[in-house]
């Protein structure tokens, strides 16, 4: 797949998210002295005696070291992530990013589909278990199209749960939803949905029957449900099924959440 584009509202997000996590996170380093490894603590948010011109030095090997080791190491990989979003950004733009006013509060979000109703959400609920299925480090799927499509959003950051369940009362059925996506820089999930098959008429007419279940019990496309349609089995897009998934993730972000720095001068 070609490097990934982030949309600039999405990339803002992201940014704004890790920098006030990092704000309150614990900040310092490792390091070995004499052979003996020590994590330094130079900020402390919950410890004002720690700072910059006071750090602590103390052992991992040790109970208080063995707790900041792993705030540490939780605040190097964060800072990695952000700094690695901050060079796209100024690769991108000739501007600074934006602050970025959380939570975010979605206009209308008729099922409150945040990160709780993830986390509540029990995975692997599908009964069909097809002749050949595709095993992965995700577990088994049902095609090789549902296994690139999870890497995929692996490679975005996006956590997800396969074959959730759902009931749409406008068609009488329970289904499951290919992958429950979670966009939790903005305390939003989605359905997404593989369209494919066209070729199998009972296939097809499922598939029709999902989306106006979808359609009439206000699962609207591209804001609570995702639908990437697959033309051919063998030759799965890629960059289409990126770009899907970051345009919803886009759509979600109200312009309203972005202060720019003329904005901020103005108040």
């Amino acid at each position: 797949m070609d490097k990934i584009v982030f949309p600039m509202k999405v990339l803002a997000v992201k940014l704004e998210f890790r920098r006030q996590l990092l704000e309150r996170m614990p900040k310092g380093f490792c390091k070995i002295i004499n052979g003996i490894q020590y994590v330094i603590i130079t900020t402390d948010p919950d410890n004002p005696k720690y700072n910059a011109r006071h750090s602590r030095k103390i052992m991992t090997s040790s109970k208080l070291g063995k707790k900041y080791s792993e705030k540490i190491n939780d605040y190097l990989n964060l800072k990695s992530e952000y700094d690695s979003l901050l060079n796209i950004w100024k690769s991108t733009y000739s501007f600074s990013p934006p602050r970025v006013v959380f939570p975010i509060i979605q206009p209308y979000d008729p099922h409150c589909m945040n990160n709780d109703y993830f986390n509540k959400q029990l995975d692997k609920q599908g009964k069909y278990i097809p002749d050949n299925p595709t095993i992965s480090e995700h577990g088994v799927l049902k095609s090789k199209n549902e296994q690139i499509g999870a890497d995929i959003l692996k490679r975005l950051g996006i956590p997800f749960k396969y074959e959730t369940e759902i009931y749409l009362p406008a068609i009488g059925d329970t289904i499951n939803p290919d992958y429950l996506v979670n966009f939790y820089e903005i305390d939003r999930c989605a359905y997404l949905e593989l369209l494919g098959m066209n070729d199998r008429i009972d296939y097809s007419v499922r598939s029709a029957t999902k989306i106006t279940g979808f359609s009439k019990d206000k699962y609207r496309p591209g804001r609570e449900v995702i639908y990437v349609h697959v033309y051919d089995k063998y030759n799965f897009d890629e960059s289409y099924f990126t770009s899907q998934v970051l345009s919803a993730f886009n759509d979600l972000i109200p312009d309203s959440a972005l202060i720019w720095e003329s904005q901020s001068e103005a108040c």
